[in-house]
């Protein structure tokens, strides 16, 4: 993984130490859309206590029980997105970054969901996502508020949700590694 200095779609915004917002405290985003008239990706990083079960009516167990659904964001939250990776074919795929595909509409989510994810496939669901109006973001990376790099599916769907943002950071390297370090309240230091 590396570092990069512009923000494209598939890019990872991983939260500086020198972000205090509480919505974005130690996060990774996976930016899904970036363009002049704004941006929006998803917190990769933050997993729920819901299922998918107590997101959608109507699915049958065990997919009702299971299922890992995350807190893409403060915006939207009544609206779900999917990040997945499928070996079976779906028709169009949206490819947010290598292996990683965004969005199913409600009924192939059902499908999915509803039958056993064969070895190599990963499905995500989101709810809510992180948006930014135009030069809002760009003002966010003026400040030192985000370090850009490459997205990585492994990130996505291998990495334990509360250790992605220091292994992230611990795969930039050494300058960045030490960030990792920096308690979440400096004060405390």
């Amino acid at each position: 993984m590396h570092s990069v200095d512009h923000v494209t779609r598939g890019t990872f915004l991983v939260a500086s130490p020198l972000l205090r917002d509480p919505n974005f405290l130690r996060t990774v985003v996976l930016m899904c859309e970036h363009a002049d008239e704004g941006s929006w990706g998803l917190v990769i990083n933050r997993r729920t206590a819901l299922t998918y079960g107590e997101l959608l009516e109507d699915l049958p167990f065990p997919a009702a029980a299971g299922g890992r659904v995350f807190w893409g964001g403060p915006v939207q939250p009544e609206r779900m997105q999917t990040l997945y990776h499928l070996r079976r074919d779906l028709g169009d795929r949206s490819e947010v970054c290598p292996g990683v595909d965004l969005g199913l509409d409600l009924d192939t989510f059902r499908e999915v969901v509803s039958t056993s994810l064969t070895p190599g496939e990963s499905l995500h669901a989101y709810v809510g996502h992180a948006g930014w109006g135009p030069g809002q973001l760009a003002a966010e990376l003026e400040t030192g508020s985000w370090i850009t790099c490459t997205g990585e599916a492994s990130f996505v769907f291998d990495t334990e949700p509360d250790e992605m943002w220091e292994r992230v950071l611990q795969s930039l390297g050494k300058g960045f590694a030490k960030l990792a370090n920096v308690p979440p309240d400096p004060r405390v230091n």
